[in-house]
């Protein structure tokens, strides 16, 4: 609070004013008020020093008027002496060296506070002059040094505020026995001491005070520790009077909530702010019976941490309370709330939001009359089931969001009749939504994150006079819009999106004034916009996008929205047109927040934009803008900047003229060098472009404040510089799918603790990979396939234990069986396919002590040099192929590229499994307990030298889609059994050395006869080979469509692992901001793979 400038001074008036009546003002205080404003400094009026917002500015004081009248002067009205000065927030500089305050000598209230006295001491003499003073407020005034307290100065105050100041070696305790008359007592922020002071004027240490309220938060204490110096006024009884008690910020380590309450007998208010204190009972002398109930009216607890007891033992003696705030307190159990309170009569409101509650919610709370005010929303564990809300409740506010309340919204919430709040949002409900109308009083709905379905009623809101915010987002609402919504008078906020709205947006002539943010987005609406959407002019927040919305817009019709600060019109099938003037562009709304024009058909930036200059987020995407990208655009504004998916051919080379943090400009079109990004660049995508040069060294120091870089699919050659090294912030590291060359950066691996995502796939790079991989490495997914890499994989390779993903797929790698990767506890797919790879996967596992590869689902191992036979205990050890977990996620489809097509692949986290060992060297009979992996998706063990029949239990996999056991020496018949595998869509049985008849049934006979060849012994259908009579069928056969073995397209290595890879490194660098086309996306990667890569954190 630095103020700066002189006030003019008013030193030359003086004699005026001695010349002058004080029209019931004494001459000699309006004289002393004179010059102690001409001794201060204010800031200048008309300077730029930013001012805050309770910052004020103090009136002129008329020399030829009463100073009863000038600003912030209080006089009595009989005698007409000043009795209060309030000169606040004033941000006064200066200094308080002068008396001319202390003539002011019947003054009984005085505050000084919000100024900045420069640190100047006050006075140590004068202030027992003011012995009417009984309201003193100094705070955060800049004064500093002891108050002076001493031969009973200020003993007649009743109130004191000293926060915000530096009491150097005053104490709580010199304080309160010099103040005898003090009842409130204010210190928040200061620096005050815990050692008393021997005063001669200090009354005995057992005097009790007769302090009423007091305020204490975030001080420095000096001198030793608040806990004790607190205890030791408990002890004493000073504080036996407190009716109010705030405490913020302690660590009150010897002391007990139960001390605390008992030893403040005719304590009501109670509040503490992140504190540390026990809930255990204490014995101390002074501390009254733990059998006697408290007076206590109002307990708040806010984001406090319970070291050791249940806080149901001291709610117990607590039957009085009428407010309980514990929100954000660590309960981490059942709700601690005694069952008893339900016969009090007084309990009006219950805050446990953010507590850890688990188990259910006791279902008695809802049933308690007096109750006004509930909330225990934030408890991700806490259950409610079916409550029941009684006739002639109080309950005015009920919000219950983020915690398990399942099932539809009970009937009985319409017993409610004083609701005025009503948030159940992120919760698992489903069914109809409540009509509002059975809440006459209620202010706001937030019905959000559930799966309620139907359709909104037509009309009943006019009625609701106080209605201003609705919130149904993320549910599965269907049916039309009611237009009358729209219409509502008092109505501020609507946001309706994500649901399955249908129709066209259709509004009434008499449109509100009052709608501050309208957000459909995420729906199914069509039609044209309406042409009286201009007529809110009061909107700040419009979000259409996502929908069918249909025709041309003309972009003027937002110039009537003066506060329009976020504008979205993105992913429709609108053509948004923008007039081209100069003398228009000024009339747009300066948009400081977002502005979406993703996917609008614009074929040029628009110029209005040149006129913008604080935009935090632009969205120019999938258009059809091409040409250089306009240099004028870099200085409008922008924390994030998105023109990815247009036709852009070039781009200025160097953005160090401009604030971007996040910038997006994947699949365009530009060619040539790659461009330097901003200084302090965050995130940044320059991916799928044809950018064909080296990367120059000053690129590095531009990304060091980096955390997600992709340069993936361009021509980009040359060698990664150890410049890379200096990014330490680096989550997300994609630079696939170009030509690099040399050597991976060692530390990539040796010492980047923050990254999460690699992906080096399909370049050039050679050598071996770094073999002291950093302990502390954060690594979930490693992708580099499709190198030259040589060499052993690198044992350290353990300390990865985030890893989730690895691909070395297609390098040069030599090396046994890697079966120490088992120790990773999330592992979940391993690719180590055409390598040099070889010897048997028969390893000891004798010495285990913990499972290995507990979560893997996806295993190739394909084309090395692989041998032996596959013990039945390697295949034992797939945990996640055998059951899945009941936790696992139920995800949105994401779609991934598979060898160039584009392919759903539908909850590839949760249930895709999958076995490659084709191409290797393995012997044996395939062992039977493979059939235990019931939940793989794909199987194939082709080209090996397996011998025996095929397992009978290979029958128990109902789940799979794809097997191949082609090109083996398998022998025997088809177990029959198999034609029971209904989800099998692909087989590929041929050459090897099965004999008898082909299962018929229904599925089989779906299969080509390129599925059976080299099986000389093998009849029946769809093979031209008639079995003998004594072959009967095993199933009806049923006409079926053929379907074409094609291996090269089933073949999901390349979309399970690149895909995940890739799309996850995307979200990663762009988790805000797709749109439409990205939405489902994103929501797979906030929902879903987000979760499955921090799973451990929760």
């Amino acid at each position: 609070m630095v103020c700066l400038h002189h006030f003019p001074s008013y030193l030359l008036l003086v004699i005026v004013i001695l010349a002058t009546s004080g029209g019931g003002c004494h001459q000699d205080q309006s004289a002393a008020l004179l010059r102690l404003r001409a001794s201060f400094r204010f800031p200048d009026t008309d300077s730029n020093y930013p001012r805050f917002s309770f910052y004020r500015t103090l009136l002129p004081w008329k020399v030829d008027t009463s100073c009863c009248t000038w600003d912030g002067v209080t006089c009595d009205g009989t005698s007409g002496h000043v009795t209060a000065l309030d000169l606040s927030s004033l941000c006064i500089s200066g200094n308080l060296s002068s008396s001319d305050i202390f003539e002011l000598t019947s003054l009984r209230s005085l505050s000084l506070a919000f100024n900045n006295f420069d640190a100047n001491p006050w006075p140590n003499r004068g202030f027992e002059q003011l012995t009417e003073l009984k309201y003193l407020d100094l705070s955060y005034s800049g004064l500093s040094g002891a108050l002076p307290v001493e031969n009973g100065q200020l003993s007649n105050l009743v109130a004191l505020n000293l926060s915000g100041l530096d009491l150097k070696n005053l104490s709580l305790h010199t304080l309160i026995d010099s103040l005898g008359n003090l009842q409130k007592l204010h210190l928040e922020e200061v620096n005050i001491s815990a050692s008393p002071t021997d005063l001669a004027h200090a009354s005995s240490t057992n005097t009790t005070s007769g302090l009423k309220e007091l305020i204490m938060g975030w001080c420095t204490i000096t001198g030793g520790r608040f806990d004790t110096d607190l205890a030791n006024l408990l002890f004493h009884s000073k504080f036996a009077n407190l009716v109010t008690l705030y405490l913020s910020g302690f660590d009150l380590k010897i002391l007990s909530l139960h001390t605390l309450i008992n030893s403040l007998g005719n304590l009501q208010k109670l509040q503490l702010i992140e504190m540390i204190i026990s809930a255990s009972p204490t014995d101390l002398a002074h501390a009254s019976s733990t059998n006697t109930a408290s007076g206590l009216k109002e307990l708040t607890m806010r984001g406090c941490t319970i070291t050791s007891g249940r806080l149901d033992t001291v709610l117990t003696k607590l039957p009085f309370l009428s407010t309980l705030i514990l929100d954000g307190t660590n309960i981490s159990g059942p709700t601690p709330v005694p069952q008893h309170f339900a016969d009090f009569s007084s309990l009006a409101v219950l805050i446990l939001c953010s507590c850890g509650l688990t188990g259910t919610f006791p279902s008695w709370i809802f049933r308690i009359k007096s109750l006004m005010y509930l909330d225990v929303s934030g408890n991700e564990n806490l259950c409610v089931e079916s409550p029941e809300f009684i006739q002639g409740s109080a309950l005015q506010v009920l919000r219950l969001s983020g915690i398990k309340f399942s099932g539809k919204i009970p009937e009985s919430i319409g017993n409610l009749r004083n609701l005025t709040e009503l948030d159940l949002s992120n919760c698992l409900l489903y069914g109809p939504i409540p009509s509002f109308s059975q809440w006459p009083m209620i202010s706001r709905v937030d019905l959000s994150g559930n799966n309620l379905t139907g359709s909104l009623p037509s009309d009943g809101y006019l009625s609701l006079h106080n209605l201003t915010g609705i919130t149904l987002s993320k549910n599965s609402i269907s049916g039309a819009i009611p237009a009358s919504l729209f219409s509502h008078p008092s109505l501020k906020y609507l946001d309706l999106s994500q649901n399955n709205f249908i129709g066209n947006f259709l509004l009434y002539p008499n449109i509100s004034s009052s709608l501050t943010k309208i957000d459909v987005s995420l729906n199914k609406l069509e039609g044209p916009l309406p042409k009286l959407l201009s007529k809110f002019v009061g909107l700040e927040w419009l979000d259409l996008s996502s929908n069918n919305l249909t025709g041309t817009v003309d972009l003027s019709f937002i110039k009537n929205y003066k506060m329009l600060s976020y504008l979205s019109l993105s992913y429709n099938k609108l053509s948004v047109v923008v007039e081209d003037g100069n003398h228009s562009y000024a009339e747009y709304p300066n948009f400081w927040d977002h502005l979406g024009l993703a996917s609008c058909n614009l074929s040029y930036v628009p110029k209005f934009l040149m006129h913008q200059s604080s935009i935090f987020y632009l969205d120019l995407s999938s258009n059809n803008i091409g040409g250089h990208i306009p240099d004028w655009i870099w200085g409008i504004g922008y924390f994030a900047l998105n023109l990815s998916h247009n036709s852009f051919t070039s781009i200025n080379t160097n953005l160090s003229n401009t604030s971007i943090c996040d910038f997006d400009l994947h699949s365009n079109k530009i060619e040539g060098a790659l461009p330097l990004p901003p200084w302090g660049i965050e995130r940044v995508d320059y991916s799928n472009n044809h950018f064909n040069s080296s990367i120059m060294p000053e690129f590095w120091s531009r990304i060091s404040s980096a955390t997600s870089l992709s340069l993936a699919n361009n021509s980009l050659i040359g060698e990664v510089s150890h410049l890379i090294c200096s990014a330490t912030y680096i989550e997300v590291l994609d630079f696939s799918f170009n030509s690099f060359s040399g050597l991976i950066p060692p530390c990539l691996l040796k010492r980047k603790e923050r990254l999460k995502i690699l992906n080096l796939r399909g370049n050039n790079f050679h050598g071996p990979l770094p073999q002291d991989i950093i302990n502390k490495c954060a690594l979930q997914i490693i992708d580099l396939n499709g190198n030259k890499l040589e060499g052993k994989l690198p044992v350290s390779m353990i300390n990865c234990q985030m890893l989730q993903v690895l691909d070395l797929g297609n390098n040069m790698i030599v090396d046994t069986y890697p079966e120490w990767l088992g120790v990773l506890p999330l592992l979940k797919v391993l690719v180590l396919k055409s390598n040099r790879f070889h010897g048997p996967i028969d390893y000891e596992m004798n010495k285990q002590t913990h499972p290995f590869f507990p979560e893997l689902q996806v295993l190739d191992l394909s084309s090395n040099s692989f041998n032996g036979s596959i013990p039945t205990r390697f295949l034992k050890q797939f945990k996640a192929m055998m059951v899945i977990s009941p936790g696992a996620p139920n995800m949105e489809s994401v779609t991934v590229s598979l060898k160039g097509q584009e392919t759903t692949l539908v909850q590839i986290l949760s249930v895709f499994m999958y076995i490659d060992l084709s191409n290797n060297n393995f012997m044996g009979v395939i062992p039977n307990v493979i059939g235990d992996l019931k939940f793989l998706k794909q199987l194939n063990l082709s080209r090996n030298s397996f011998t025996g029949e095929i397992p009978p239990r290979i029958a128990y996999m109902l789940q799979l889609e794809s097997l191949d056991l082609s090109y083996n020496q398998l022998s025997g018949e088809i177990p029959p059994a198999m034609a029971a595998m209904s989800f099998l869509e692909v087989l590929n049985l041929s050459y090897n050395h099965l004999s008898g008849m082909i299962p018929q049934s229904s599925q089989f006979l779906t299969f080509p006869n390129t599925s059976f060849l080299g099986n000389d012994r093998l009849c029946g259908k769809p093979l031209a080979r008639l079995c003998e009579t004594n072959h009967a069928p095993s199933a009806a056969a049923t006409p079926g469509s053929s379907k074409e073995l094609n291996w090269e397209f089933l073949s999901v290595e390349v979309g399970v692992v690149s895909g995940l890879a890739i799309v996850a490194a995307t979200m990663l660098l762009w988790g805000n901001g797709r749109g439409w086309v990205y939405w489902h996306v994103d929501k797979f990667w906030l929902q879903v793979v987000q979760p499955w890569i921090c799973r451990r954190r929760h």
